[in-house]
This record gives C-alpha cells, structure tokens and sequence, in this order.
C-alpha cells in the first residue's frame, strides 16, 4: 500500500511541475504580444537610395559606394534587366547604377561571406 502512496504522490509532483512549467511558457508568449507594435517598429527596415558600380562576375555581386562595398541581393533581377538596356551582352556585368533597396545588418554576406554590407534591391533609381 506504501509503493502505490508514493507513486501516487509522484505521478502527482510531475503533474505540478508539468503545469507549472507550461504557464511559465504561457506567460513567456504574452509578454511578446503584448507590444507586437513596438517588435514590428523595430523590424521594419528602412529603404535607401545608394548610387555606385555595380559588378558581377564568378561569385561576386557587389556595388561599390561612397567608400562601402555592398554584396548585391537582388531577387527581382532588375540589375541585369538595367545592364541589358545598356547593351552589356554576357555574365561579367560592370556599370554605374543607382538603386533602392534595404540594406541589410552587418555580417558575412555572399558565397564566401567575405562582404560585411548587403544591399537587397528593390527598384532602380533614375
């Protein structure tokens, strides 16, 4: 009778500690939501136009501006549609251009993460 007390006493111990825990989880997850204003505030990222060469060749898309090189994220491909208009027939890709994009945080960008800057394009600026 003794083993079926303590195993009772157990069973209800992880019980307690189960439901103690997922409020602790709960409670965690409402403190996020309940400013969901102020977390999207600091996410939005700002759009900035940067005038510069953009050069592509073998794993390396990038724009050299103002003393600062950019790797290049272009997902629209409207750098190339640009370089096409331009005549420049091929892969090796190097022109004067002016973009609006994000730039991103700085880090290891492209293949080989050597580009500390990233400029992600949206538009081409006239």
């Amino acid at each position: 009778m003794s083993n079926l007390k303590l195993a009772t006493v157990g069973f209800a111990s992880i019980i307690f500690i189960s439901i103690g825990c997922s409020n602790e989880e709960f409670n965690s997850v409402n403190e996020v939501k309940e400013n969901p204003s102020e977390a999207i505030t600091k996410q939005t990222p700002e759009e900035v136009e940067v005038r510069g060469t953009f050069k592509r060749s073998f794993e390396i898309h990038e724009l050299d501006a103002n003393g600062k090189v950019y790797y290049v994220s272009d997902p629209k491909q409207l750098l190339m549609e640009d370089s096409n208009q331009i005549g420049q027939d091929g892969y090796y890709k190097l022109f004067e251009t002016c973009v609006v994009g994000v730039i991103g945080s700085e880090g290891g960008y492209g293949p080989t993460g050597k580009y500390e800057n990233e400029i992600t394009v949206r538009e081409i600026c006239v």
